[in-house]
């Protein structure tokens, strides 16, 4: 332990890595208040002064989090999982932490709002009650050796204290108690995580490759990444984990969070995710595509494309329900002619089809990688593909 004039600083690793995926770990610019027995000057001060206590701490980065005031918002929970942990549908998962997380931020407002009233009708302004840290120290595992304090998550995780030499002066000044924890964080190699490391790490792509998302599926990723920052930003993620852990302990399975669906293919040529529970849409011409090249998982280079254009045909006339095979071949020839580009907007396709239903850390291996004319593949393994409709699709067949 460090002592630093009002304060007492423990920096010991806290478990910031819940094992829910980088998404539902605990944000490293957090600072949250913990209890284990009740400061009531400390928590009148916090919140008396709550506002200019988060301003402060925001100035560096940092989300300052007084767990009585995390307030219920209208976050779709179930939509967030969905997404970002699409093996969580398999378990009915993201249903159950939306229903339970509802319940326990509504009763938490509850709890506090019948306290705020008693205050008002026992004219009591100066009443506080113990903030219950006991399901949040046992996440991060950590046996605290003090009463109450910050926790922090910066490169060195920890806690901050009030000292001894605080409580031996005769006025208890906590404005200055945090303004010194305050200094402290700010020389404490302090980076910018305003997002939290690794947190949110399925922003729009940055890379230019050839073919970008389409403005449906811009619009569904940046407003998934909104309301996975207002969850965090809010705190509701400090009553989302637990919930969520519970609910993965009970399950009977073991789940794999870096896994990926098989895919199926049926007799209608509808494309299944089925641990994902999802289906991916695409057009007749751009499924075709696709299955052109999960058909072929060494890669295409485009520059070769038209070398495929007699099985592509095949595919597209057992997929589409297209009756002028003209019109088709004329389609196909587009497609294969790289100066018209059409083959980069249905790579484009999708890649939007993915991203619409699922995180970029698991639509990676789906899509079509690569960029420009190189050579181009779907990550995806092959032996985890279930083809019902595989005949159809050869050209001896056609």
């Amino acid at each position: 332990m460090l002592n630093n004039s009002n304060l007492l600083i423990e920096e010991v690793p806290l478990k910031s890595n819940i094992n829910l995926g980088n998404n539902f770990n605990i944000p490293e610019n957090y600072v949250i208040y913990f209890e284990k027995e009740h400061n009531k000057e400390l928590n009148l001060f916090i919140r008396n002064n709550h506002y200019a206590i988060k301003k402060k701490f925001s100035a560096l980065g940092l989300n300052f989090i007084y767990p009585p005031f995390i307030k219920v918002s209208k976050i779709q929970v179930e939509e967030i999982l969905s997404y970002y942990t699409p093996q969580f549908n398999y378990y009915q998962i993201p249903a159950l932490a939306s229903n339970t997380l509802g319940q326990k931020l509504l009763d938490n407002a509850l709890q506090i709002a019948f306290k705020d009233f008693d205050t008002i009708l026992n004219n009591n302004n100066t009443e506080t009650y113990k903030v219950n840290s006991e399901e949040l120290l046992n996440l991060l595992e950590y046996e605290t050796n003090l009463k109450s304090g910050l926790l922090f998550f910066t490169l060195n995780s920890g806690i901050i204290g009030v000292s001894d030499y605080f409580y031996s002066n005769s006025n208890y000044n906590y404005e200055l108690f945090f303004e010194e924890a305050i200094q402290y964080l700010s020389t404490n190699e302090w980076e910018d995580y305003a997002l939290g490391d690794a947190m949110i790490g399925s922003f729009l792509p940055t890379i230019d490759y050839s073919e970008q998302l389409d403005e449906e599926a811009k619009e569904i990723v940046q407003d998934l990444e909104n309301k996975l920052k207002e969850l965090k930003d809010t705190g509701q993620l400090l009553f989302l984990i637990p919930v969520l852990k519970d609910l993965l302990n009970k399950q009977s399975h073991n789940i794999d969070f870096n896994s990926i669906s098989k895919m199926e293919i049926d007799y209608q040529n509808k494309i299944q995710l089925p641990y994902f529970k999802k289906e991916v849409e695409l057009s007749h011409l751009t499924k075709s595509i696709y299955f052109l090249f999960l058909k072929h998982p060494e890669g295409i280079n485009l520059k070769e494309l038209g070398n495929y254009k007699k099985e592509l045909l095949t595919i597209y006339n057992s997929v589409s329900n297209q009756l002028d095979y003209d019109k088709m071949s004329k389609s196909i020839d587009d497609v294969v002619n790289l100066e018209t580009k059409a083959i980069y907007t249905h790579l484009s396709r999708i890649k939007s089809a993915f991203y619409k239903i699922m995180d970029a850390s698991f639509a990676k291996y789906y899509i079509v990688s690569g960029s420009g004319e190189e050579d181009r593949k779907v990550l995806f393994e092959t032996k985890d593909i279930i083809w019902n409709n595989y005949d159809q699709l050869t050209p001896d067949t056609f």
